[in-house]
């Protein structure tokens, strides 16, 4: 299965800087659906918000999209699919690998809510992509620990609604993450003031 890679940028008035930022293991959301926390994934929890989600905007996938792009949901993190040049309004640009990415079609399923569809091979290019689609790392939400949703329109994107492990950050700001690039600060180092506000981006 392929890689797929995504571009984040973050502002340091909204979310910390990279040494705080991957204290708890990874990229965290503020707000995750169920199974979706580090450090034990899974896609299922999440898959059935995500139905919910859908379905509960009246099923129109283009008025979803719209709404994980522009109101900045607390439950996901959204990504470009294409690097841009940088953002000078972003303090910080976190480069990601999901490694063996699938992507999926979206199926209404009735009354059990929405269904994957047929896979499609889209992870790799993202401008083949001519409707919204599932991004996963395994066959079903059951097997995979990543769960993204996939935007095909205007710039392509990817909102993930799993916390995005350190291990799939490649680099911040273009260095890698350890003792040559990137240190990442531990817990104990926070004021007991920085773990309040930051509560909840904090992981066991």
């Amino acid at each position: 299965m392929p890689d797929m890679t995504l571009y984040r940028g973050e502002r340091d008035n909204v979310w910390p800087a990279p040494a705080v930022r991957l204290i708890w293991g990874g990229l965290t959301i503020r707000d995750p659906w169920p199974g979706a926390r580090l450090p034990n994934q899974t896609a299922t929890g999440a898959w059935s918000a995500l139905s919910r989600a859908i379905s509960s905007g009246g099923g129109d996938l283009a008025a979803f999209s719209r709404t994980l792009r522009t109101a900045g949901v607390s439950y996901g993190l959204t990504f470009g699919r294409t690097p841009v040049p940088v953002d000078p309004d972003c303090d910080h640009h976190y480069v990601v690998t999901i490694h063996h990415a699938r992507t999926f079609l979206l199926r209404y399923g009735g009354v059990g809510g929405w269904a994957l569809g047929d896979e499609v091979p889209w992870a790799t290019d993202p401008t083949a992509a001519d409707q919204d689609y599932v991004v996963l790392n395994g066959p079903s939400a059951s097997r995979s620990t990543v769960l993204g949703y996939g935007h095909f329109a205007d710039r392509p994107e990817v909102t993930l609604f799993t916390d995005v492990p350190t291990t799939r950050v490649t680099s911040v700001n273009g260095r890698p993450i350890g003792p040559h690039g990137v240190r990442v600060l531990t817990d104990s180092a926070l004021s007991e003031d920085e773990r309040i506000r930051l509560t909840k981006l904090r992981r066991p």
